[in-house]
């Protein structure tokens, strides 16, 4: 429940007015403006100037003839080097700059207008300008574990066994818990635009997910969302904002319902499998060898 008694004319109070829990589902409220455009150019800019020179510095020595037949077997260390490079360069500049924001204005949870004067607005989209610049370049790094490290960079809190590239998450205000799956498509949402009174705002609100949570394809994780341990979202399933949901249960719906409890449905998929005669109806064992070693 927020008010939407201002302060400052940009943020609003967290006291008891409206259902938040009831307000639909949008997208995210990222806004490119002139200061985005620039740290994006900026970050290409000075993230491939090393890489560039060291391919001037070693061009003429990896062309010498004498060394050519010698180089050229060894060239995908090469663009190992600059490509490897250029990523590392631009994680340092990136979380350079996130800390320098992070000094002038604190990122804050909570409803602020969506407006050019208001600070907290602007600097979020000055922090996911940079986080998805990072985000962006190492998803398309050839380890996929890769993503994990910069989510740990960028101050995600998360480990290397998750699988998360299948998805797309937010870039801030989200604890991810050990061996996470997010499934192909699921969406993992900290911040949404939400429209009160005919005025857009930003709602941002820390989603903590619980270790060994499954996200099914095509899931929507909500702002304020807070998933216990072992639990698992069906396809298409979506939570409210806020919602709890509790440990070790399947939720299936929109908004996310309880199905059964994880465990049930372990001991039902090890039940003796069955299948029916077209003919008589008659239901018949069927060993299909699950979970049976072959000799």
């Amino acid at each position: 429940m927020v008010n939407i008694t201002e302060k400052n004319n940009s943020r609003v109070d967290d006291n008891n007015s409206i259902d938040i829990s009831k307000i639909p589902i949008t997208n995210n409220a990222f806004k490119w403006n002139f200061i985005s455009s620039f740290l994006y150019v900026f970050l290409h800019v000075f993230s491939i100037i090393m890489p560039t020179v060291m391919v001037l510095t070693f061009f003429s020595f990896a062309m010498d003839y004498n060394l050519f037949h010698f180089r050229i077997l060894f060239i995908f260390v090469d663009v190992l080097a600059w490509w490897g490079s250029y990523l590392l360069i631009s994680l340092l500049l990136g979380k350079l700059l996130l800390v320098i924001f992070k000094l002038i204005h604190k990122p804050t949870e909570g409803l602020f207008r969506i407006e050019k004067n208001n600070r907290d607005y602007s600097y979020f989209c000055y922090r996911v300008t940079i986080k998805k610049y990072i985000f962006w370049i190492w998803n398309n790094f050839c380890f996929p574990w890769v993503c994990n490290f910069a989510f740990k960079m960028c101050d995600i809190k998360t480990d290397f066994k998750s699988t998360l590239f299948d998805g797309w998450s937010d870039v801030e205000f989200i604890d991810y818990g050990n061996n996470i799956m997010i499934g192909q498509g699921a969406q993992v949402l900290s911040s949404i635009i939400i429209r009160i009174d005919t005025v857009d705002y930003l709602l941002i609100k820390k989603v903590i997910i619980g270790d060994h949570v499954v996200l099914g394809a095509n899931s929507i994780v909500s702002p304020g969302t807070i998933i216990g341990k072992g639990a698992t979202l069906g396809v298409w399933t979506v939570t409210h904002i806020n919602q709890i949901l509790e440990p070790d249960w399947i939720y299936f719906g929109s908004p996310a319902r309880k199905y059964q409890p994880a465990q049930k449905a372990i001991e039902e998929s090890k039940r003796q499998a069955m299948r029916r005669l077209v003919d008589s109806g008659e239901k018949i064992p069927f060993d299909i060898k699950q979970f049976s070693k072959k000799e």
